[in-house]
């Protein structure tokens, strides 16, 4: 019999509401993305995937990846035409959630045994496949927090507006209890959603805690976008200008008085990824009354300049030193903003400005991004208690 090897063992994590058997592990299994009851794609026990699409009346079907880049390849992969019109194709795309679609006789769809998720500016297919040597993102048999929807009313855009909040596994248990606050920020083309659906932050999370390698905290989760009203945009806005009034006006009060926080900069973190990344600095660095705790998961920088950003918080770099507990830069080096994140990482090691850098493998994706929020949460707000 073919030994189990090292892979096998990381499925039975990834798998933990159903128990297949020995032999379902050998031959591989459904992507947990999919929809309830789809078996494609499929994760074969070597680690590729088979994607199968029935289109009988179709002359093509393709499958791109996000960007026509690594890892589904430069160009649409081509699926073959089999009997009644079912296409498949097996190719080797590497761990990690990943954004996808179908191409149908030149028109992208998304694939309808998938699950959406809110990327590249629209639901979008995903493929979540599990790492051989991970599980601290997965769904372990610990104590589960909870996540709450809060719609609440911007002051700061006039509008309605909802963010997601994680609290800890005892939350709702141990009522006297006063927590931290992470507020963390999505990248550009996702929502706030994001951190949960694809990021797994929930899960991450609750191992942490469980383990003891992080303080229990409230994590806010809202949407990157908002504008003013009545407020002309600027050519090649993102539109979300108005943002750190938002976290600053509206979030920070709302959550400190619909929940049991810590009202207090050495008990407030903000983070976020590329887009949210470049959001956190901004937003933590210009106020480090309401933040101590700042990190940026391979930021979106834009002309950073260590002489002049942020108001120029690093112009005096003893007092900004004693002020911040902990600013967190890391980035993947195959991901497109490595060389100005790293940049940015030397111009504050040449000023004295302490923080922490991470230099990991990896690029724009969320396995890296996954494993840089584990780092951060297990960091921060510990001296405080």
């Amino acid at each position: 019999m073919k030994q189990l090897q090292p892979f096998y063992y990381a499925l039975i994590i990834s798998l933990i509401c159903s128990q297949p058997s020995y032999a379902q592990y050998q031959k591989g299994f459904p992507a947990s993305s999919n929809i309830p009851n789809s078996e494609y794609p499929y994760i074969n026990s070597n680690g590729q995937v088979t994607f199968r699409v029935t289109a009988p009346l179709a002359k093509k079907v393709q499958v791109i990846g996000r960007d026509n880049k690594i890892p589904f390849g430069e160009k649409p992969t081509d699926l073959t035409r089999g009997e009644n019109g079912i296409w498949t194709v097996t190719i080797s795309i590497n761990p990690g959630f990943h954004y996808y679609q179908l191409i149908i006789d030149g028109t992208p769809v998304n694939d309808p045994a998938s699950k959406t998720y809110f990327g590249w500016g629209q639901a979008s297919s995903g493929l979540e496949i599990p790492h051989p040597q991970i599980d601290f993102d997965k769904p372990l048999p610990v104590p589960h927090g909870e996540i709450r929807e809060r719609w609440y009313q911007s002051q700061v855009t006039g509008k309605l507006r909802r963010a997601f909040i994680y609290t800890p596994p005892d939350y709702n248990t141990n009522i006297k209890r006063k927590y931290p606050v992470l507020y963390l920020q999505h990248g550009a083309g996702e929502n706030e959603r994001a951190w949960t659906k694809q990021g797994k932050a929930n899960f991450i999370l609750d191992n942490l805690i469980n383990s003891g390698r992080a303080v229990p905290m409230i994590i806010v989760m809202d949407n990157g976008y908002a504008r003013k009203p009545g407020v002309e945009l600027p050519d090649g806005s993102w539109g979300n200008e108005a943002f750190g009034e938002v976290v600053i006006k509206d979030l920070i009060p709302l959550i400190d008085n619909q929940y049991r926080t810590i009202n207090h900069r050495n008990y407030r973190a903000i983070a976020g990824l590329s887009m949210g990344g470049g959001q956190a600095l901004e937003v933590g660095l210009n106020n480090l009354d309401k933040f101590s705790w700042v990190g940026g998961f391979s930021s979106l920088l834009k002309d950073f300049d260590i002489d002049k950003s942020y108001n120029r918080v690093f112009a005096e770099p003893v007092l900004t030193n004693l002020k911040l507990n902990l600013l967190w830069l890391g980035c993947g080096i195959q991901d497109d903003f490595y060389i100005t994140n790293k940049s940015a990482h030397q111009e504050l090691e040449e000023a004295g400005i302490q923080h922490t850098w991470v230099s990991s493998e990896g690029g724009h994706e969320w396995l890296v991004w996954r494993r840089y929020l584990r780092d951060f949460a297990s960091k921060i707000f510990k001296n405080n208690f």
